[in-house]
């Protein structure tokens, strides 16, 4: 979520925020309590509806919700309301909102902002320094709605397929931040221009291949992970003990010498490593927590997150390795959850145009729909992926910037983007109830007003007198997020 000045527009650093966002979930009777990082400012709020907390900076606050189980889709949509809701109040405190956009469109990308105002999360430090990757590209609040789907880990590499030859769909539906530093930045979702700015000058070849989507179809969890760790790739930072936190924020982290990918440490014994926070040099035993902690090393439009109820011996998982599907079989006794994290759809909520123009159940579906959208694409994998095969898997990455540059109105060669997201709502539509099937107004709506946020923005700054930065602040007041508390409206 980008966040806003109400009085002026600007890109909004949060303050008291997760402070003001606790005291709301306290009133409401959620158990909750802050999170506080090393340099003493809160980060997050934790509570029974998830993680409030930031992506790469003060001005991008981020909402994990879930997991959802019975209730589904709907339950989702009432978690999505009270979230939305308890962040607006919050923000409200300190005279800010929650802007729908998925880039802040005004904010200049400079070093010392990125240094005011970026996360406290060592991550970064070893990002910027040690791998060279240009971080600051996103502290315009670059900001996405990711949609995470349940799946059997047999059907995570075909479901992952499916989500990535949607993706120019996903990213055409939900294209909505077409300015950058108060200019038309020539696309409709220059948000997704980030990962090729952020790897250009990476230390290591392979971070800048692995935003890129692969020359043919994954065929199983061998091929996905040999592709993201395998030859030429080099692993990340690591925790000194198997189990030691997430990947932005781990226990006492290490770098192991020499860079190794994270297959090549895998099959070694133990490993000579720096810790970050001295120096000093120690060793450590690979295990598989290893490579269930590195799951986020690729920037693709989508990933398969997993998480170890019992943790096989790396001798078990190589002997598996060997085997045709035989990581997806042994697998399946020992993950305690398996979803597809989309990652295509830009950040988009309801706003008072919006509601204006289309009424009140497409402004009420902005923020379910991507959820919903994916949810139906994944509930038939089979029969999703018949029809997505008939689209040239080589001819994806053209697609998707086709998508990127223009929205549904997108075109690669004989190939419309339009088209491709009539057939992925068709099939997405096809496996939602009756009671969920509204969820998907706002991407019809697209569809049929050729308007996505971004067209609908770009329309309104034309239609609009004074300088260029009257014009601007103006659209972005008119862009605070509405949220619908009560649920699908009449």
């Amino acid at each position: 979520m980008a966040v806003a000045g109400r009085t002026d527009g600007a890109s909004h650093a949060v303050g008291p925020f997760f402070a003001n966002l606790h005291a709301v979930k306290r009133v409401r009777r959620e158990s909750a309590r802050i999170k506080v990082a090393h340099d003493g400012r809160d980060i997050a709020v934790t509570s029974a509806l998830g993680c409030t907390s930031l992506d790469n900076a003060f001005n991008n606050v981020e909402s994990s919700i879930g997991p959802v189980g019975v209730g589904g889709l709907k339950a989702l949509d009432a978690w999505i309301r009270a979230e939305l809701e308890a962040v607006q109040t919050a923000l409200a405190a300190e005279d800010a909102m929650v802007l729908n956009f998925s880039e802040h469109p005004a904010l200049a990308i400079t070093e010392e902002i990125y240094r005011r105002i970026r996360a406290p999360k060592a991550i970064y430090d070893y990002w910027v320094k040690y791998r060279r990757w240009d971080h600051k590209v996103g502290i315009d609040a670059k900001a996405q709605n990711s949609p995470c789907t349940g799946v059997v880990v047999g059907d995570a590499v075909l479901a992952l397929n499916i989500v990535l030859a949607a993706s120019p769909a996903f990213i055409a539906l939900f294209a909505n931040s077409p300015f950058e530093n108060g200019q038309y930045a020539g696309y409709r979702e220059n948000r997704l221009t980030l990962w090729p700015r952020m790897f250009r000058h990476a230390r290591f070849a392979a971070d800048d291949r692995l935003h890129r989507a692969p020359s043919r179809a994954f065929a199983d969890l061998r091929d996905y992970f040999e592709w993201m760790f395998g030859e030429g790739s080099a692993m990340h930072l690591a925790p000194s003990q198997p189990e030691g936190g997430d990947y932005k924020e781990p226990v006492d982290p290490v770098r192991v010498e020499g860079n190794p990918s994270l297959l090549t440490f895998l099959h070694g014994q133990q490993w000579p490593v720096r810790r970050c926070r001295d120096g000093r040099r120690m060793l450590i035993r690979p295990a598989l927590a290893h490579l269930a902690f590195q799951q986020f090393a690729h920037f693709l439009d989508a990933r398969i997150r997993f998480g170890f109820m019992r943790e096989p011996s790396l001798d078990a998982f190589f002997a598996a390795w060997d085997q045709p599907f035989g990581l997806e079989q042994l697998f399946e006794s020992c993950l305690s959850y398996c979803y597809i994290e989309g990652r295509a759809p830009g950040a988009n909520f309801a706003d008072r145009p919006l509601l204006d123009e289309a009424g009140p159940e497409v402004a009420a579906s902005v923020a379910i729909a991507p959820s919903a959208l994916q949810a139906g694409l994944l509930r038939d994998p089979l029969a999703a992926w018949r029809w997505l095969a008939r689209w040239p898997w080589e001819a994806l990455p053209a697609l998707r910037e086709a998508a990127m540059r223009d929205g549904v109105a997108g075109r690669a060669g004989p190939l419309s983007v339009r088209a491709l997201c009539n057939q992925v709502l068709e099939m997405a539509g096809r496996e939602l109830s009756a009671d969920e099937a509204w969820m998907l107004a706002y991407p019809r709506h697209v569809l049929k007003s050729g308007r996505t946020g971004a067209d609908r923005a770009l329309a309104a700054y034309d239609a609009l007198s004074g300088s260029p930065g009257q014009r601007m602040t103006r659209l972005i007041k008119a862009r605070e997020a509405l949220f619908f508390p009560s649920g699908r409206p009449p």
